[in-house]
């Protein structure tokens, strides 16, 4: 990571925030209801119930691995899952870009296979939490009445029913391979077709040593029904977080509101996965579902800035600890025997 890196993309992120702002009229807004000597102990409520977030993530990740998780340290998977997660915020690859890091830090506790089998499994369940979390909203939101334009209407039902479909062929194929069928399709594809071809027969005992892994994962029902019920149990937390902001800022958003805004400002957040730090994205989405709320712009800036803030802590403490971690491994590494 370069040096200033997360500079650049601290910035940026305040870009979406900058646009909200000026759209909401901030002369005129009452910062009072902002700035109280409630606020830091909001924000530390707010880290709390991250921490425990995180902590659901790390119990599902321990279970995607299974009985190799027994040489690692609640700790330091702990440790692992935060920092994949502020690896994936910083970086235009979105979910998918702390991959690579969560591989290497699990490679010090099993074998190659077994840890990108686990990785791959992990981030599989996280995006079907994803999934259940924005047809949670779109439900909400056809609750509601469909109170959007008709072309929000549209594009609503038409994600649900993507959604859906590629929920139900999770289910239907759980069972099957994963990397080599992937590799496969890629190499059919123009311009990266021969590169995927040629590296799907230079790693094919790995790739096939990876499906028969992530196999044995699905094979056990009851556990990967337990990983999902806990990812999506921690999608609904983060959607407690809204309704504590807006609270605080003295509107009463409801359980099924929260639940809305936290799903818009995802999946919209998600859709544009190139955006570092999903920048302006998620505030885009919260402006959607405040506006079908009937909540005031300048409560949505207000509570938008709140999750920036909390979110620029929990990013920067993931990097932290990606350089404790190294520090660590340096210092047992130089130790002397």
């Amino acid at each position: 990571m370069k040096k200033h890196y997360k500079t650049i993309f601290f910035f940026i992120g305040l870009a979406g925030l900058v646009l909200l702002a000026l759209r909401a009229n901030p002369d005129k807004l009452d910062w009072g209801d902002f700035f109280t000597p409630k606020l830091p102990l909001l924000l530390a409520g707010l880290l709390a119930l991250w921490a425990l977030i995180y902590g659901i993530h790390a119990r599902a990740f321990r279970l995607v691995i299974g009985e190799a998780a027994s040489g690692i340290s609640r700790i330091s998977l702990y440790r692992i899952c935060v920092s994949g997660f502020a690896i994936n915020i910083v970086t235009p690859a979105g979910i998918l870009a702390g991959e690579p890091y969560r591989i290497l830090e699990l490679r010090n506790y099993m074998s190659t296979e077994k840890a990108t089998s686990s990785s791959i499994s992990f981030s599989l369940m996280y995006i079907i939490g994803h999934m259940l979390l924005w047809l949670s909203g779109i439900f909400i939101y056809f609750l509601m009445g469909a109170p959007g334009s008709p072309v929000l209407t549209v594009l609503l039902s038409l994600a649900a029913l993507i959604m859906l479909g590629l929920c139900g062929l999770f289910f239907s194929f759980r069972h099957k391979a994963l990397a080599v069928p992937a590799f496969r399709f890629f190499s059919k594809l123009p311009l990266v077709g021969d590169k995927a071809k040629a590296a799907a027969e230079k790693n094919a005992e790995l790739f096939g040593a990876i499906d028969r892994c992530y196999a044995e994962f699905c094979e056990d029902k009851r556990t990967v029904f337990r990983v999902l019920f806990l990812e999506y149990g921690a999608r609904l937390l983060e959607a407690a977080e809204y309704f504590i902001v807006f609270l605080y800022l003295g509107v009463n958003v409801r359980v099924s509101g929260a639940i809305l805004i936290v799903s818009f400002a995802s999946l919209l957040g998600n859709l544009l996965f190139v955006v570092p730090l999903q920048a302006g994205t998620r505030e885009s989405g919260m402006a959607i579902a405040i506006e079908l709320l009937g909540i005031s712009s300048g409560a949505g800036l207000m509570g938008g800035l709140i999750y920036r803030i909390r979110d620029l802590i929990c990013t920067a403490a993931g990097i932290l600890l990606i350089l404790i971690g190294k520090k660590k491994k340096t210092d047992g590494e130089s130790r002397p025997i």
